[in-house]
């Protein structure tokens, strides 16, 4: 038997029902076919998953997945793969830290988790040896709590432990897991499925390493992309600021969420920048395994009332969801949030989603002091802000709606708040306005994870570098492209397709998307290829990969249509494209509902899709080797029989 390089070559089936663990060869036609991380958990899920079950009950499983270049010099992501209790659709997150490279040097690319424990438990996996361990002492403590805990139990601070917080335990709709103290598997409710399994962590020590095929074309490469990263003009900004610098780079393009999407200028924004946060609050530089760019930051807050204010961990995404789409632009009351959220284990865009939407909903009477437990929400509150991440999270009072998430929340409000959602499949956008920007608005509405930017977003239509838009026009055949406002139904739908494989194969092969031309470095579908050849020893050409990627795409999209997807569902909302952006550089616009749908239309055609229902042809299934999703949708009758 041939040598695994790459990838280890086992994958961890654990079922909490009966507390049986079984270890499984990983086939390796299976691993390059679907390569790894998000492609081998989809399929997992595919195959594992009935429609129709409860996302909360012990039907479902949590998929934990890794890359084959998870723990070499270039990454360290994993994967968390589920139905999702937010949308009833997939549910996927990825995530950075170190706990991906540490389950490989255990011994496993994937793991498996089925079933429901009766009580409390976490995983211990060390160097192939798998326990399931009593977490009775565990349970009710946040996620930077049990690591600690854990550690100082086997006396080694370089475990590493991949948790939720007590969000998770109460199964808040969009509770996260957590690795690495801040690095979060945020998006879909990870963390929810995980609690309802009783699951409180998993801990992973491993010794054993990875085998390269190639290390020494492996390593000339990773110099060149390195050299090759620098000489871009991202990075004279992105490894010293990380993503808080996008709030004032999307406050020009008006693209910066504010007051509950209401419009995109707040005043006092420049007390939220990235620059602000840096020259004040950042003491430290903080990296994923295996990463150069050391985008992250250790923070403290000097002085003030939030003065001992201390973590790691910020994201634009958490400045925005506790500050500019609240109306808050007090930092430290935004840093302390940041924290709570990644000890409680809750989703941050959803989180401040929730409670910008209370905000709106109080402005505008739907809600009163009567449902929010005799509590006055004000935009711009940065104590109230905190004090509802308490509620949140314990399921207390007001805060057993908020833990519903914007969509469910309002649904369970009534009285005209539905109409106050953004959303897309029932999950409310990260924090990027998408009115303005048309293509941004169809790679958010096409996600097969809901309304997200790390899932496609096209983000040549606003970089302004001259060569960068010379060579999109070029690479995806219209002059409409790089034009925001153009409902252009060839090369947007071009663009979206090719940033959503390059997206897929960076979640495949678990190399950060950051690191890519995704942001503008000079690192394509291409030169991840090379990388993986050097590493695997199996040739990927970038032909090669996109029919991987064009593959997994396909099966997220079959197992939604299984769920009850429709075509509607790549709509934009109604909101979106009825009430205009209310201020800012793109003021006015909206997304127009007939332009809007001939573009979708586009993007069907070009990827192999029923331009009338939006679901995979069966001869587009059938090139892909996927006879048996396309038997499965005839048999549901949502597609033609045969090829």
């Amino acid at each position: 038997m041939a040598e695994w390089c790459g990838w280890v070559g086992r994958i961890l089936d654990v079922d909490l029902s009966r507390g049986t663990i079984k270890e499984l060869p990983l086939d390796r036609r299976f691993a390059e076919t679907y390569l790894g991380g998000r492609g081998i958990n989809m399929r997992l899920l595919y195959d594992n998953v009935k429609p129709g079950i409860d996302p909360l009950g012990p039907e479902n499983v949590l998929l934990i997945g890794t890359g084959p270049l998870t723990g070499t010099a270039v990454g360290g992501r994993c994967q968390v793969t589920t139905k999702s209790p937010m949308t009833g659709l997939l549910g996927d997150s990825n995530a950075g830290g170190f706990f991906g490279a540490s389950l490989k040097y255990a011994g496993f690319d994937h793991v498996i988790v089925r079933g429901q424990s009766r009580t409390p438990v976490y995983l211990w996996i060390d160097d192939g040896r798998v326990e399931i361990r009593d977490a009775g002492e565990l349970w009710g403590q946040d996620t930077w709590r049990i690591t600690d805990m854990i550690r100082q139990r086997e006396r080694d601070e370089n475990i590493q432990v991949m948790g939720i917080g007590q969000a998770g335990e109460n199964q808040v709709r969009f509770a996260c897991v957590i690795n690495s103290i801040s690095r979060a598997n945020g998006r879909t409710g990870t963390g929810a499925v995980m609690g309802s399994k009783r699951l409180k962590a998993i801990a992973a020590r491993g010794r054993r390493g990875i085998k390269i095929a190639d290390p020494r074309t492996f390593k000339d490469l990773v110099w060149q992309f390195m050299n090759g990263a620098r000489k871009s003009p991202t990075f004279e900004w992105y490894p010293k600021y990380g993503t808080p610098i996008l709030t004032e780079v999307k406050e020009k393009m008006g693209t910066v969420p504010v007051k509950n999407w209401a419009g995109s200028e707040l005043p006092g924004t420049e007390n939220i920048t990235g620059k602000a946060f840096y020259e004040r609050y950042a003491v430290k530089h903080r990296a994923c395994h295996g990463c150069w760019a050391h985008c992250d930051h250790y923070y403290t807050v000097k002085d003030g009332p939030w003065k001992g204010t201390a973590g790691p961990g910020l994201e634009y995404e958490s400045v925005n969801a506790f500050g500019s789409r609240c109306g808050n632009t007090d930092f430290g009351s935004i840093l302390a949030a940041n924290n709570l959220a990644n000890q409680y284990g809750l989703d941050v865009v959803s989180a401040g989603g929730a409670i910008a939407l209370a905000m709106d909903l109080y402005e505008r009477g739907i809600i009163t002091e009567a449902d929010t437990d005799g509590v006055p929400l004000r935009w711009g509150d940065g104590q109230l802000i905190v004090d509802l991440l308490h509620k949140m999270a314990r399921r207390e009072g007001f805060g057993d709606i908020l833990a519903e998430g914007p969509y469910w929340m309002a649904q369970r409000i009534g009285r005209g708040a539905p109409a106050r959602v953004m959303h897309n499949k029932k999950l409310d956008p990260t924090a990027v306005e998408i009115r303005g920007y048309k293509g941004y608005a169809l790679s958010y509405t096409t996600s097969t994870r809901g309304a997200d930017h790390l899932r496609g977003l096209l983000k040549t239509e606003a970089m302004g570098h001259a060569h960068i838009r010379a060579e999109a026009q070029k690479k995806f055949g219209s002059a409409g492209v790089t034009d925001p406002g153009a409902y252009d139904p060839e090369g947007k739908p071009r663009g979206v397709q090719w940033y959503q494989h390059l997206s897929l194969i960076a979640d495949m092969a678990e190399i950060c998307k950051f690191n890519t031309f995704w942001v503008g470095f000079p690192i394509y579908i291409e030169d991840i290829g090379k990388m993986l050849t050097a590493v695997t020893g199996v040739e990927f050409t970038e032909q090669q990969l996109v029919e991987v990627a064009e593959r997994v795409f396909n099966i997220e999209k079959a197992y939604n249509i299984r769920e009850g997807f429709t075509r509607e569902d790549d709509m934009p909302c109604e909101r979106q494209m009825t009430e205009p952006l209310g201020s800012g550089p793109l003021k006015g616009e909206y997304l127009d509902r007939e332009k809007f749908a001939r573009m979708l239309e586009g993007y069907y055609r070009i990827t192999g899709g029923d331009p009338t229902t939006g679901f995979p042809l069966p001869e587009t299934l059938h090139r892909l080797g996927l006879p048996d999703v396309a038997a499965d949708l005839a048999a549901l009758g949502k597609i033609p029989k045969g090829r």
